[in-house]
């Protein structure tokens, strides 16, 4: 056995000491032609060796190569395939005897390799690829006859070390140029179970589009080959770009996280993830960071985004304010193999905004996923925001509106859809809630359900200045000739289904509650109906319908005022009150045109209205004509306590319209001591005025004057209203009353009083007056008389035209 031994253990001297000598015998540099040769027989290619071939056998079996070149496939313009300045490989020979790979550092410098693709689309490697297939088939069919043991037990790698590298891509067929330049990798060792620190850096260059960037990259690396647990520790990742036609001129991004990946669970656990962006072009820069822990499960394909955070800072010129900040965080979990994620405690900042929410996302991989989920936008002050952003905001009567803004809802969405099913939105101090859905976003239709608790829309209207209202009428006629077309092509593609409900609106001046409009729009044809209110303790009923379908735009409006309180009501339109009572009125109108003055110039319709138990405002028509029965009669009323106004027990008239002209003939007021009848016609489009109206005196005992006016029962005094609405002229025919009207009774009456008062003087003018027969012979002079009729004219017309 010693013998044995002895014998084996002297065979094992003999061979090392024949490995180290056999350099010493052997040149490989002897052998350069042939490998080269090798290689062309085998791939085709010429193998180029410049350098000396240095060969050494133990302990390391190690091979060293000066540079060496391989030659290119035919057609492609690159003169060399692949290009190495040095290489070296240094293997342990012993450990190979047990089957174990125990490698020192590989070193490879000065790599340049060319890959490329003509323009038919082949590529320089093909050929290549095409060999080694061959390769794979021979081999796979030999080893079918070994056995199933590896090859190595182990492999121990001291490290790699690549320098100086250089790769570049070229594609002919897609004009794309790319270069991997100085391109250098080092790693201090592969053991498994044994930490390895990885460095790398390189330059990444495009020559369309023209862009150049720097990578690099640090990490502690931990292979478990056999449990297939790697781990990635304190990786680093940074990135500085710039280029002239690429969307930014200059970015950079760094990258940090811990990696942990269990292959055998599918699990890959990324920890400390970090991301940092910073871009620029012109006038314009990003600045981003993003945090998060992320857990990826390969298996369930279940994905998750924990305490997820992201700030970015824009700025912009273009931008309102020149600059956003957007703050965002939340809890992602996406399942791509059930196709839902969802979003939980979202919280978004931007600005002065605060938006909360939780969304669930359904079909999420395909073309039109579903989305649902609930937003709270946090009470902020709105025009505080449109001041910060520079966002100039309408001019509004009062300057405190929009200070108060939030919004609550319940939805679900679509590329196609949005269903706030539960909406709450906080105005100052009005409050909105109910349901609105949009449907098909190319053509929006709504729908919704809206309960409005109150509002003051006047505060959030223009208020008209002074200097406004006095050019109003000016502005108004040169409109007429430069007036703008009524936006017939937006009526057309409104389409809208729904209600709305107001507790209590203020607008124009005028309150109203319980207001309820009904609203249907499809294809230009527009329904408000049916619309109600509660008005001045009445209520108002009615529809509008538009038709916008052909060129010009089709309104009707029929409309009814019951029980409506007349005085308050003027007063909070106009800020005063000339009429009072119990208000009735029924309106139906239609017309045509493609702006609003061409309506008016069509309006066609009728309809009738009624005041009972009220008042004229501003004048006391008894006073008034007690002042006048005093003038004539030379004397003066003492000061009176009654109100300035004239009471009647109705009102009441009705009214046909055609082609914008208002015709009234049925004009009746009934009070105590006076009747009115009055008829006319106003141009709506002109704003002008052509109306009559007498006012008869009736004999009562009751009511306003009283017995004082008896004795002008039955006077008749005419009066015609001319000019506009903002101008009227009324004006008192004094001669036709007392030619006309008066009874020979009053003539005569009235003829005795005068020449009581104003004795012979009045001689001629009284006959002219009242077309007497009784002419006075007293005169002097002819040309005194018209004087004196003048005169006296002139006083009673004085005296009367307060009456209206």
């Amino acid at each position: 056995m010693r013998v044995l031994l002895k014998s084996l253990f002297f065979i094992v001297i003999l061979v090392v000491a024949g490995l180290i000598a056999l350099p010493f015998f052997i040149d490989p540099n002897d052998y350069k032609e042939e490998i080269s040769e090798q290689v062309e027989n085998a791939t085709g290619r010429k193998l180029l060796l410049e350098g000396d071939i240095e060969l050494s056998v133990f302990p390391w079996l190690a091979l060293e190569l000066g540079p060496l070149a391989l030659s290119n496939a035919k057609g492609f313009k690159a003169e060399s395939f692949l290009k190495v300045e040095t290489t070296q490989i240094r293997i342990k020979l012993l450990p190979l005897l047990s089957k174990k790979l125990e490698m020192d550092a590989i070193i490879l410098d000065g790599l340049e390799l060319n890959l490329e693709t003509n323009k038919a689309g082949k590529t320089n490697w093909q050929d290549l690829a095409s060999q080694a297939e061959k390769t794979d088939t021979s081999e796979s069919v030999e080893s079918d006859t070994s056995d199933d043991s590896p090859a190595l037990a182990a492999i121990n790698i001291a490290g790699i070390q690549l320098s100086n590298a250089n790769i570049i891509w070229s594609d002919e067929s897609k004009s794309e140029h790319y270069q991997l330049a100085n391109f250098n990798l080092e790693i201090d060792s592969l053991e498994p179970n044994k930490e390895s620190n990885v460095d790398m850096s390189f330059d990444l260059i495009s020559q369309k589009p023209k862009a150049k960037a720097h990578i690099s990259l640090a990490a502690n690396i931990l292979l478990d080959m056999e449990q297939q647990h790697y781990q990635v520790s304190n990786l680093k990742l940074s990135t500085e770009a710039e280029g002239e036609e690429i969307p930014f001129e200059m970015a950079s991004l760094t990258l940090s996280a811990d990696i942990d990946a269990d292959m055998v669970k599918q699990l890959i656990a990324i920890d400390k993830l970090s991301l940092s962006v910073n871009t620029k072009k012109d006038q314009q820069t990003l600045e981003a960071n993003l945090s998060t822990n992320a857990s990826i499960n390969l298996a369930s394909q279940e994905n998750t985004l924990k305490d997820f955070n992201l700030t970015a800072n824009i700025t912009d010129p273009a931008l309102p304010s020149g600059k956003v900040e957007l703050n965002v965080t939340s809890d992602i979990s996406v399942n791509t193999q059930q196709q839902i994620a969802s979003l939980s405690n979202l919280i978004i900042s931007a600005q002065d905004m605060l938006i909360k929410g939780d969304i669930n996302v359904t079909k999420l991989l395909s073309a039109k996923p579903n989305v649902a989920g609930t937003i709270n936008v946090d009470a902020f002050n709105l025009r505080q925001l449109a001041n910060n952003m520079a966002i100039e905001l309408p001019d509004m009567a009062d300057d405190s509106t929009l200070e108060l803004v939030a919004l609550t809802t319940e939805f679900t969405a679509s590329s196609s859809h949005f269903n706030a099913k539960k909406l709450v939105v906080n105005l100052d101090q009005s409050k909105l809630d109910g349901q609105f859905s949009v449907t098909n976003f190319s053509n929006p239709a709504l729908k919704f359900n809206l309960n409005l608790d109150q509002i003051d829309a006047d505060r959030y209207l223009s208020a008209a200045t002074e200097e406004q209202a006095a050019t109003a009428p000016a502005e108004s006629t040169s409109a007429s000739t430069t007036e703008q077309p009524l936006p017939l092509d937006a009526l057309r593609q409104l389409n809208a289904v729904g209600t709305l409900d107001i507790g209590k609106l203020k607008i124009s001046g005028m309150n109203s509650e319980k207001i309820h409009i009904n609203i249907n729009a499809n294809k230009g044809l527009i329904k408000l109906s049916p619309m109600s209110a509660n008005l001045y303790q009445g209520n108002y009923k009615g529809s509008v319908n538009l038709d916008a379908r052909g060129k010009s735009l089709k309104l009707s409006i029929n409309e009814n005022l019951s029980n409506v309180q007349a005085e308050p009501l003027l007063k909070d339109l106009s800020g005063e009150a000339k009429l009072s009572g119990t208000t009735n009125a029924k309106v139906i109108l239609s017309g045509s045109g493609a702006t609003v003055t061409q309506i008016k110039k069509t309006l066609t319709g009728h309809g009738n209205f009624s005041f009972k138990n009220g008042a004229v405002k501003g004048i006391n028509i008894a006073e008034s004509i007690r002042k006048a029965k005093a003038a004539l009669s030379g004397k003066k009323l003492a000061a009176s306590n009654e109100p300035v106004q004239t009471d009647f027990a109705s009102l009441t008239g009705s009214f046909t319209a055609k082609n914008g002209i208002i015709s009234n003939q049925d004009l009746q007021v009934m009070s105590p001591f006076l009747r009115i009848n009055g008829a006319g016609n106003i141009d709506l489009p002109k704003e002008g005025i052509d109306y009559k109206i007498k006012v008869a005196i009736v004999g009562t005992s009751t009511g306003q004057a009283g017995k004082e006016l008896d004795d002008l029962k039955g006077l008749s005094i005419p009066v015609k209203i001319t000019g506009t609405f903002s101008n009227p002229k009324p004006s008192v025919d004094l001669a036709s009353m007392l030619k006309e009207q008066a009874t020979a009774e009053v003539k005569e009456k009235v003829a005795d009083k005068l020449k009581d008062e104003l004795g012979g003087e009045l001689g001629g003018l009284v006959g002219g007056l009242l077309g007497s027969d009784k002419e006075s012979s007293t005169s002097d002079s002819k040309d005194s008389e018209p004087a004196k009729k003048q005169s006296t004219e002139d006083k009673a017309k004085e005296a009367l035209k307060n009456f209206f």
